[in-house]
């Protein structure tokens, strides 16, 4: 295994980090609006470089998750805050994990089937229906009950109501059917569907992040169910809902910034 992560960083530094010039720029951007002139020129091509790196063993990660099982998996994944869900789940309303594209989701994910609570992880199909498959049959064999965009809403509503786990990246809007609120101080557009559906079904909302702490190695940390304003499907109570959920993610950003895993513009200040 150290041997693969060496492989890996090399491959990063050699190839994808010199000739993905869009991708470094784009980074860069972002991390200009998300820290303003608060970071030093050496700093932020630190942080950009460290970027690379951590998204390239990432994909490896992918590769070896079907190393996680029942016996192994503390090896990998350490929960922090597990005791959020137990409180959550005696309501029996069912837990929306929200996380972003930050850390390690996927494995994040896979704690959560080795912890008794197999949970339902909406997904994006890509363009290519081999990598669709490959990623769903991966999912699948870590306990993961995969449920596309199009059938999210109906069998989410079904998972919370039988009490059950429903895990969601909620910082990039597939749909464009999200609402505008401030990121780092300039607005951009957020999804908006977790807490659709907690204010329809009353669910708990654990805003969840795995963060890499070494090799192989995450803390899968549970933060405390945010606060849902529900009265009702008022634009200001989504909105309100959203805002905390935003201001997490920001601090999260802001204390792992070499694991964002953003490679566009986050405001939409460029055409793809």
């Amino acid at each position: 295994m150290k041997l693969a992560y060496f492989i890996t960083k090399c491959v990063v530094a050699g190839v994808y980090y010199p000739f993905y010039i869009k991708g470094r720029i784009n980074v860069e951007k972002n991390l200009s609006y998300a820290f303003a002139d608060r970071l030093k020129r050496w700093e932020k091509e630190k942080i950009i470089f460290e970027t690379f790196q951590n998204f390239g063993l990432f994909l490896y990660e992918f590769l070896i998750i079907r190393k996680i099982n029942q016996k192994t998996f503390r090896k990998f994944v350490n929960p922090v805050g597990f005791e959020n869900i137990k409180k959550a789940l005696k309501k029996g309303k069912g837990v929306i994990f929200l996380t972003g594209h930050l850390g390690n989701w996927e494995w994040g994910a896979a704690l959560l089937n080795y912890l008794g609570h197999s949970p339902m992880v909406i997904a994006k199909r890509f363009k290519n229906r081999f990598i669709t498959n490959y990623y769903f049959d991966r999912r699948q064999k870590q306990g993961m009950e995969v449920v596309y965009l199009d059938e999210a809403v109906r069998k989410s509503l079904r998972k919370l109501k039988n009490n059950g786990l429903v895990a969601i990246v909620g910082d990039r809007d597939y749909t464009n059917k999200g609402i505008e609120v401030p990121f780092f101080g300039k607005n951009t557009r957020f999804p908006t569907g977790a807490f659709l559906l907690a204010m329809r079904n009353g669910a708990a909302v654990i805003p969840t992040f795995a963060v890499r702490m070494g090799m192989c190695k995450y803390d899968v940390i549970f933060n405390s169910p945010l606060v849902i304003e529900s009265s009702g499907y008022k634009a200001e109570d989504i909105k309100k809902n959203l805002m905390r959920w935003v201001k997490i993610l920001e601090s999260y950003i802001r204390r792992y910034p070499s694991q964002w895993y953003r490679f566009e513009p986050f405001w939409g200040l460029e055409k793809e």
